[in-house]
């Protein structure tokens, strides 16, 4: 199979589920598109201290931080294509829960016209939540230099418009094409460093991340919510 690699800001775009609620122009195409999450870099390592340079953490530290579940909670989900003949647009509004450890399933399909699109365009829009099902949840372990492991939950709950792009997207009706959404999580990460989470607030023995709890290391990994992901596309 052929494969296209096309950079996106976020691996949330994994969360395009059956956009075929409405379109702008009612454009029905051969072309099938179908979604899967594949998550990847579920540990990563800590730096001692964090830096503004990027930087994930540095080779041969012994302090790392282990993503073992996580969800994603959309609210719509808004999808533009186009290209030198046509313009689609689709519109999904529908709660979905995205279960991000979850590689079994196709989350689903969208049929475009054949052609080749100058620009693909997707929305998640994420809707503060006043009950379990807020928008972004992730949960691992922190493992210190000395070998001591501690819970670690990381609550994202605000109003939030997430907004990727794919560029030159060719689409016939002789293939079908899946698109593996690579969530980098260790890329959440960036700039944090073990002396972020060693010396963070522990809630009964948890290292609750959220904007109540650990404020400066929440708005870190806020931070890092546009960095942490790519797309491929097998055809």
């Amino acid at each position: 199979m052929k494969r296209k690699n096309l950079r996106i800001s976020l691996a949330l775009a994994g969360v395009m589920l059956i956009l075929s609620a409405c379109s702008k122009d009612d454009a029905i195409g051969n072309g099938e598109v179908q979604y899967q999450v594949k998550p990847a870099g579920f540990t990563g390592t800590l730096a001692t201290s964090g830096t503004s340079g990027g930087l994930i953490g540095i080779v041969g530290s012994s302090n790392t931080l282990s993503f073992t579940s996580g969800s994603v909670n959309v609210s719509e989900i808004d999808f533009e294509a186009e290209s030198k003949s046509v313009e689609i647009e689709y519109e999904l509004k529908k709660f979905v829960t995205v279960d991000l450890f979850n590689l079994s399933p196709i989350l689903g399909s969208i049929n475009l016209p054949e052609g080749t699109y100058d620009e693909v365009e997707l929305k998640l829009v994420l809707k503060k939540s006043t009950n379990n099902t807020i928008p972004v949840t992730l949960k691992g372990t922190y493992k210190d230099a000395n070998g001591l492991n501690t819970p670690v939950e990381f609550y994202f709950n605000e109003d939030y418009e997430i907004e990727v792009e794919a560029e030159d997207v060719v689409i016939n009706s002789n293939s079908d094409y899946i698109g593996l959404v690579n969530l980098q999580l260790n890329k959440l990460l960036l700039n944090i460093g073990s002396n972020d989470l060693s010396g963070a607030t522990r809630t009964n023995g948890v290292i609750v991340i959220s904007s109540t709890s650990n404020a400066t290391l929440y708005n870190k990994f806020k931070a890092n919510l546009n960095a942490f992901g790519d797309c491929d596309f097998d055809d």
